[in-house]
């Protein structure tokens, strides 16, 4: 007697209906498996989309050098040690010299209390070129960047972030009012557009942008910088920019071999490998537990079909009697058993979407759908379910026609 795919497949079915309660719990571990690789891998990509976009919003081809040192404290916690030996003519020695270098853009950033009429907030004062709005991608709401006579002039004037607007004039035009940024009056000319918090956790809406000579004479007194913004070239290597950058300024600052750098550099391929160590981990845990998921599953599916052979030998005898070989048998169970295992797959695909559409809408990421991980889980689940029916399949042939009828 020849059985078709098609026969093997309405016996499966028939089975599933009827003994349904039993084969949901069978295919749970395999859905709940399939569930997490699909989710998770849908996820880590919104991510890293997510931190390619950050990385396009904070500038092209960046490297930046800042004052001071990164230390590692108590606890493994990092701590940044500020130095005053950065000045001027060290950006205009890096301009010069260094292959491959577009702009040079120094800043001198620093916190201070900015207060209009009786709302005060406390921001981030940034005092650079106007070169930064360019390479940082910095966009206007209103108003108009600050120039480089207004630098050249010390002018005190400044370009405000989209949440010190709100806080502090509430929607009212802030274009041309004054307001008092360390006790000193300082005209409005232009507001950012709300760009929200950069992979470095700064919250790029509270600052305050304004000449360097500015914010260096007038408000703070000081004659050296708190690093500068380097844009290279494309095709340029960033960590060899990096390497190289760091020769030249311990070069330039006198550094001896025993003495430590006055300076840190760092691109913000820095910051994302930090995230991607963070999103490989839970990736990792992520896998861990959709093969003990997988495990749990297959072993739910092998129980399930030795059951159910031993409760259907009256089926299995009369099948033998009217002519099914073994590998009839064998082949039934197995598309029992590999059936099971892609439902779970199946409806473990559909949760994984579903929970992909959660996250992204309330975590803000964009939707990302990897279909290399939805194929790879549903060739598992095929895999799971073969290799838990075949034992069970192998044990439905021992029973022999007459020992089973009479």
């Amino acid at each position: 007697m020849i059985y078709t795919a098609k026969f093997y497949l309405e016996i499966a079915l028939q089975n599933l209906i009827v003994h349904k309660a039993r084969m949901s719990l069978a295919l749970l571990g395999i859905l709940f498996a399939v569930m997490s690789l699909v989710a998770f891998g849908n996820i880590s990509r919104g991510l890293k989309k997510q931190i390619d976009n950050e990385i396009s919003k904070f500038g092209k081809n960046l490297v930046i050098l800042r004052s001071g040192s990164v230390h590692v404290a108590g606890r493994g916690t990092h701590q940044f040690g500020e130095s005053k030996t950065l000045k001027l003519k060290d950006v205009e020695a890096i301009r010069g010299s260094l292959n491959g270098v577009i702009e040079v853009v120094p800043f001198y950033d620093v916190t201070y209390p900015a207060r209009y009429e009786d709302k005060t907030l406390s921001v981030n004062i940034v005092g650079t070129t106007d070169r930064i709005f360019k390479i940082r991608n910095l966009d206007l709401a209103t108003g108009r960047y600050f120039s480089n006579k207004d630098d050249l002039e010390a002018a005190k004037k400044a370009v405000v972030g989209y949440k010190v607007f709100d806080n502090l004039f509430q929607r009212e035009d802030p274009i041309g009012k004054h307001i008092l940024i360390f006790r000193v009056p300082t005209e409005i000319i232009g507001v950012m557009e709300e760009k929200g918090t950069d992979l470095a956790g700064q919250d790029q809406d509270i600052q305050v942008y304004m000449p360097l000579n500015t914010l260096m004479r007038r408000y703070s007194n000081v004659d050296y910088i708190k690093g500068a913004y380097i844009q290279v070239e494309d095709g340029v290597s960033l960590s060899e920019t990096k390497t190289v950058l760091k020769d030249f300024m311990r070069r330039i600052h006198n550094l001896k071999v025993e003495q430590k750098d006055d300076f840190s550099i760092f691109t913000m391929d820095d910051v994302m490998k930090t995230q991607e160590q963070g999103i490989r981990l839970v990736s990792v845990l992520t896998i861990i537990a959709s093969t003990v998921s997988f495990l749990i599953g297959g072993l739910g599916i092998f129980a399930i079909m030795l059951l159910s052979i031993s409760e259907r030998k009256l089926e299995i005898g009369i099948r033998r009697v009217v002519g099914s070989k073994k590998r009839d048998i064998i082949f039934q169970f197995l598309t029992e058993s590999v059936i099971v295992a892609l439902i779970g797959g199946i409806f473990g695909v559909s949760a994984g979407f579903i929970i992909t559409l959660i996250v992204s809408y309330f975590g803000g990421l964009p939707f990302s759908l990897y279909l290399g991980n939805i194929v790879l889980s549903l060739i598992i689940s095929t895999a799971v379910g073969m290799l838990a029916g075949i034992y069970p399949a192998m044990q439905g042939t021992k029973y022999e026609p007459i020992e089973i009828l009479y």
